[in-house]
């Protein structure tokens, strides 16, 4: 068996690898992943509310909408800069809104019993997303973390496998007819 050099490995592992640590990080810290995309999203925000002041000052067209759409992004990014752990709360409580609305709304239109029921599932989702924003984003970061490492294991597993099938059969003393 030919001994693999170190590149082969790199190339080898190193997807499967990322997404095991990734899925660690996602089950083991949910709240620290949270607020590191929402600052960077909020620098995101910033760097894309200078480029539309900068293109308001360099260019004639459409002003008024780049200086209130720079204005806005730039309140945005600093808001979430200074209040990241908010981001998932906010988003959650909108979902739960939207979700309510949409099961009442299902539920009053619905004419059989089994779409009165998802009605009902639905609206019961977003009553918990607007009562438990937090426990809600923790649950899903939690899952996808699960899911990733899962992934992971798994990728890495059948990589190794694929790699000793395909190297298992190399004997140094045989000779190719070719």
């Amino acid at each position: 068996m030919k001994k693999m050099e170190f590149a082969g490995w790199v190339r080898l592992l190193a997807t499967p690898v990322a997404m095991v640590l990734l899925g660690l990080l996602l089950v083991l810290c949910p709240d620290s992943v949270s607020a590191f995309m929402a600052t960077a999203l909020a620098w995101c925000l910033l760097l894309g509310g200078v480029v539309l002041f900068g293109a308001a000052f360099f260019t004639r067209q459409g002003t008024a909408v780049k200086v209130v759409g720079g204005a806005v992004c730039l309140m945005l990014g600093l808001w979430l800069l200074r209040n990241s752990l908010l981001l998932a709360a906010s988003m959650g409580r909108l979902v739960g809104i939207l979700l309510l609305i949409r099961g009442v709304q299902d539920l009053i239109l619905s004419n059989f019993g089994g779409g009165r029921l998802l009605s009902l599932m639905t609206a019961l989702l977003g009553l918990v997303l607007i009562l438990l924003p937090m426990t809600t984003s923790r649950l899903v970061f939690r899952i996808c973390g699960l899911v990733v490492l899962v992934l992971g294991v798994v990728t890495l597993v059948e990589r190794l496998r694929l790699r000793k099938l395909l190297h298992e059969g190399d004997d140094p003393n045989i000779i190719d007819a070719l």
